[in-house]
């Protein structure tokens, strides 16, 4: 029977790993080109090392090596929302439809510019730079909705 190539990888000793993996559930596999996964300079050379099965036991070896990387039933996962995400058309303590979104960047930005403008004339940029960067995760973890009726944000 033909061998089909299941899949290639970097280094010689996780292909080892994954056909001893299939070997234990009874799939035979051979590792081909041992020395074609070294790494020269950072980069993989070739195609990398081949791991082949024979032709009638492909799915079930697709489906140990999915297993062993973690991914067992990711072909058989639905999408979590069937339609794309839409903005709140009302607000959910009061229910009043007046919904806005809030316009953190604006903040943002202005904010940053005194901080590095302040941050330059003292010749502490370095401390400006953190500064900014924890006003981001702060404007990043903010609530972005408001109701305009009840005042509540989330």
């Amino acid at each position: 029977m033909a061998l089909v190539t299941v899949t290639t990888f970097n280094h010689v000793h996780e292909a080892e790993l994954a056909r001893s993996a299939l070997e234990s559930e009874g799939i035979r596999a051979v590792v081909l080109d041992r020395f074609m996964g070294d790494r020269l300079l950072g980069n993989p050379i070739a195609g990398g090392v081949r791991l082949q099965v024979e032709e009638s036991d492909v799915d079930a070896a697709d489906a140990v090596l999915n297993r062993l990387s973690g991914i067992a039933d990711a072909e058989f996962v639905a999408p979590s929302d069937e339609r794309p995400w839409e903005p709140p058309q009302s607000c959910p303590s009061c229910g009043a439809p007046e919904v806005v979104r809030r316009q953190k960047w604006v903040a943002f930005a202005t904010i940053a510019a005194f901080v590095f403008a302040i941050a330059w004339t003292q010749d502490a940029t370095l401390l400006g730079f953190y500064i900014v960067a924890a006003a981001a995760i702060f404007v990043l973890v903010a609530p972005s909705w408001r109701c305009r009726q009840c005042g509540h944000t989330w």
